[in-house]
């Protein structure tokens, strides 16, 4: 088999997160008098950190105001992120197939590790994941390779071994700059074709067609 290691990201490629993401964001929002854009708009940053997100939104960069808007969004989803993330129907038994192969599972994203650790125990599912690597771990966010790089480096493999699968344009950006074969899945925001902008091995419907098309 080509690849030794899966490395996923995690909001709207592994879990549909959408609902609290868009909550929070709102939420963050109105608490500090700013009117939220539509749901559209908010779901098409996600994959951005929160404060480029908000950046977006304001349409400037206040440190002072995205900070304080940050803390309150990190707030909110301290209650909320984990009861309203539920993984897509097909990714734990993807994530198993996988493991009984012999492939080493990892996640990298902009969300914070323990969050998404949170997801997998709420399933009594951590061992599904060999590593993961939020944005707390890594200086530089995607689309920077760092976390992707740690990640690869964790599980002392050649890049050539690996495949990223995420479902957006910063994705597919990351693997580009890491160097490593990319998988798209369109479960989130970005359309099929955007996509053709990157280099990818497939676009895929979801995770079981991943599965059926790359492997």
């Amino acid at each position: 088999m080509k690849y030794s290691a899966c490395i996923f990201d995690f909001d709207l490629t592994l879990a549909d997160s959408k609902p609290a993401i868009l909550e929070c964001f709102k939420f963050a929002l109105k608490t500090h008098g700013i009117k939220p854009p539509d749901d559209c708009t908010i779901a098409k940053t996600i994959g951005l950190t929160i404060e480029d997100a908000f950046e977006l939104f304001l349409g400037r960069r206040d440190e002072e105001l995205i900070n304080r808007l940050s803390v309150t969004y990190r707030s909110k989803a301290d209650e909320i992120m984990t009861p309203m993330t539920s993984f897509y129907d097909d990714t734990l038994g993807v994530l198993q197939l996988l493991k009984n192969s012999g492939i080493k599972i990892g996640v990298v994203s902009t969300k914070r590790s323990y969050r998404i650790r949170q997801a997998f125990e709420r399933e009594n599912n951590l061992s599904a994941v060999d590593k993961i690597t939020g944005i707390e771990d890594v200086s530089n966010c995607k689309p920077d390779p760092e976390g992707l790089n740690r990640t690869i480096e964790y599980f002392k493999i050649d890049k050539s071994e690996v495949l990223y699968i995420g479902d957006s344009y910063i994705d597919a950006m990351t693997a580009q700059n890491a160097g490593v074969d990319f998988c798209a899945v369109l479960t989130g925001t970005t359309e099929k074709s955007e996509f053709d902008k990157y280099p990818y091995v497939a676009v895929c419907k979801g995770l079981t067609e991943m599965i059926k098309t790359v492997f």
